[in-house]
């Protein structure tokens, strides 16, 4: 599966990312649904239907391949979806992670080198 990205956000990214598949919950102070479009060693990019504030921070639970995953994270970036599809006007999110201890630092790192599905 390959995904192409609205030029609304630059890509600084240095590192692998991959799409990941549903299943994911972030917590600020209450649940909001949010689908995960993809993830790399130093934060993700989401799908929401409600705009959240730039500098926000939560916790971001899913999980990958076989594993739970979680990760405080801090809201970066924020642009609206097309009005099309299934998230029509709604938000894409971009977080970096705010802090990653060791064993979902290994998760990830295990996650991102397995190959892409397509």
């Amino acid at each position: 599966m390959s995904l192409t990205i609205s030029d609304q956000f630059e890509e600084r990214r240095r590192t692998t990312r991959l799409v990941v598949r549903d299943g994911c919950e972030v917590v600020f102070g209450f649940a909001r649904v949010v689908r995960l479009v993809d993830i790399s060693m130093s934060g993700a990019l989401m799908r929401s239907l409600q705009d959240w504030p730039i500098g926000q921070r939560g916790e971001l639970r899913t999980t990958l391949g076989d594993n739970t995953f979680v990760v405080h994270v801090e809201v970066r970036r924020v642009a609206s979806e097309p009005a099309q599809g299934e998230w029509a006007g709604g938000y894409r999110i971009g977080v970096a992670f705010v802090s990653l201890d060791s064993q979902n630092r290994r998760c990830l790192e295990r996650f991102l080198k397995q190959p892409a599905s397509s």
